[in-house]
């Protein structure tokens, strides 16, 4: 459920305006209305190392990835010291790398010219001996070719354009040859002692960062710490002078108000409690319990929240999702693939808090594949354990007809859901007769799909009923008849439904093509495997990537159709928008800096 929330204003004097948020900060149950457009200098100065010490800390992350993803023994050193000596670190890694690279790349363009010295060149002009590195066509090249008491070899060609060397006693008109002028720096041996020099300081510097990475829980949380003082400061600014008395507003869960008065009579504070206005940007804060709390991974990752005044969806989007889920991997044997996973990464994880519920929720999705696959007798692409499955989905010439049928029935049910919630949520009359006549609409619709598509024949004499009832409603309860393009556009909502029940013929879809997808990748490991012996590792390599391919195109399937099923379909006839924000209180931040 979503908490109900009270808008609050807070009065406390001017001089005592520290001592009141620390205290409010110690209390931890007010989300203050920050005014960034007022920063102050100090807040800005926060926020910029906030940036650079998270920026610091994503390069060092990334470093323990590349060294295998653990964090190497070692003596840390303070978060502090360790965001600055990596900065340090880091500037010179950029500042060599781009050296390293701009000699890279004289290297390449000298390339053409062979290996030559710059010193030799310059001890030859010294003594009479003239060489020219020239670059031009070959009109050029014939014209270099024909000058008296010279010699001219060629070097290299490239894209139509012949580098050339002339070797003349004398010097001669500086517009005679397509002369390539070099600068000083372009000494081939001195570019390579150059490039190899600053390879061993990159190395150096590489090391010396290796060296900082058992300090990265310490810089870690000195980003909690600088994001706990940075906060501080924005709420500090967003105090509203009044004379001696300073004001601030948020909101509060209305079950923390009691605490929040009694903390007001103690710091001797003044309290404006009332309820929130329309127009104001009220955060959301969830009571889930522990069945509905499996879903929320799955609505951070998609950074996604109902607002205030919408619908938890928690528990209903959990039981449909897991089904959709189960259905678009169809698969028994990817699902225990996907189980195994999961449990390693709960032994490997075991002592991150914050992995548990994600781990949590794939175990759940696992065991569904699982059960799913074992129903419609699929084990990697193959049939093998015909008497464990369900006859409904198995049974040749219907099996598809069946399963069709399941997601014209997914469909129905989860709208209809949709529709009851909302008019439970809105309690009113209106609200009441316009849901009930969009689901018996609804159901009209799973009728005419079953009859269209499904099991085609005659229409039923309820489904008739079921539209006549549901649009008397809709007329009646829906539509506002004073405005046009609420008129018009009611016969396109008609049409709407239909396509939402229509759409989940895609679990059906979705899930047969990834079947035949790896009983095709089966069959050709086979064939291959069959037309010699000596090709069984062959045939083998190409059944692995088949269905290592299939179980990726699988997850991209379930983030694609299983969510949008929730969050478009679904969210559409319950009234959700996903607009909120999550309720985010001023309070103290359990992990700071260890020096």
């Amino acid at each position: 459920m979503i908490v109900p929330m009270k808008k609050v204003t807070l009065l406390a004097l001017g001089i005592e305006q520290d001592e009141a948020l620390t205290a409010l900060r110690g209390l931890g149950v007010m989300q203050v209305e920050t005014i960034r457009s007022s920063a102050s200098e100090n807040a800005q100065q926060l926020a910029e190392e906030l940036s650079e010490a998270t920026r610091i800390t994503g390069e060092l992350e990334k470093l323990v990835q590349e060294n295998g993803g653990e964090i190497p023994p070692g003596k840390p050193r303070s978060g502090a010291e360790a965001l600055e000596e990596a900065a340090d670190l880091l500037d010179k890694r950029e500042r060599f790398a781009g050296e390293l690279e701009n000699i890279r790349q004289r290297q390449k363009a000298l390339s053409v010219w062979g290996e030559f010295n710059r010193d030799t060149l310059t001890a030859l002009e010294a003594k009479g001996i003239h060489v020219h590195l020239c670059c031009g066509n070959e009109k050029q090249y014939e014209a270099a070719m024909a000058l008296e008491e010279a010699q001219c070899r060629p070097i290299s060609e490239d894209a139509g354009r012949i580098f050339f060397v002339v070797t003349t006693l004398r010097e001669l008109a500086p517009d005679a040859l397509p002369e390539v002028r070099l600068s000083e720096e372009d000494n081939p041996p001195e570019l390579r002692r150059r490039a190899e020099a600053l390879t061993l300081k990159l190395k150096a510097v590489g090391d010396e960062l290796t060296a900082l990475l058992p300090s990265l829980p310490a810089a870690q949380r000195r980003i909690q710490t600088l994001d706990s003082e940075l906060e501080y400061a924005r709420v500090h600014d967003s105090l509203a002078e009044h004379g001696a008395v300073v004001s601030l507003a948020g909101f509060v869960p209305a079950p923390e108000i009691d605490k929040l008065r009694d903390a007001a009579r103690e710091h001797g504070w003044g309290l404006l409690i009332t309820d929130p206005e329309a127009g104001d940007s009220v955060p959301t804060l969830l009571r889930e319990s522990k069945f509905s709390r499996l879903i929320s991974p799955l609505f951070q990752f998609l950074g996604i929240s109902p607002g205030y005044d919408e619908i938890d969806v928690s528990g209903g989007v959990l039981i449909f999702f897991t089904i959709f889920y189960a259905m678009i991997i169809g698969d028994a044997g990817y699902g225990l693939v996907f189980l195994a996973a999961t449990l390693l990464a709960k032994w490997k994880f075991r002592n991150r808090p914050a992995a548990v519920l994600p781990l949590r929720m794939m175990t759940v999705l696992s065991v569904a594949a699982i059960v799913w696959g074992v129903l419609t007798n699929n084990y990697f692409g193959t049939a093998p354990l015909p008497q464990l499955s369900l006859k409904f989905f198995t049974q040749e010439g219907v099996k598809d007809a069946n399963v069709q049928a399941f997601c014209f029935a997914l469909a129905v049910a989860q709208l209809s859901l949709g529709r009851i919630w909302r008019a439970i949520h809105d309690g009113n009359l209106r609200s009441i007769g316009r849901n009930l006549g969009w689901m018996l609409i609804l159901w009209g619709n799973f009728f005419l799909t079953i009859r269209l598509i499904v099991w085609p024949g005659e229409f039923p004499v309820y489904m008739y009923w079921l539209y006549g009832i549901g649009l008397v409603l809709v007329v009646c309860c829906d539509i506002n008849w004073k405005n046009v393009a609420d008129i018009f556009q009611f016969p396109f909502n008609i049409i709407g439904s239909f396509v939402d029940v229509l759409s989940y013929i895609r679990l059906f879809a979705v899930g047969m093509a990834g079947y035949y997808i790896a009983f095709s990748f089966n069959g050709m490991g086979v064939s291959i495997w069959k037309a010699s012996p000596y090709f069984l590792i062959f045939g083998i390599l190409v059944i692995l990537f088949g269905h290592l391919l299939n179980i990726g195109l699988c997850v991209l399937s379930v983030l694609v159709h299983g969510v949008r099923l929730n969050t478009l379909e679904f969210s559409n006839h319950v009234g959700l928008s996903w607009s909120g924000s999550n309720f985010k209180p001023f309070k103290i931040h359990k992990k700071s800096e260890e020096n």
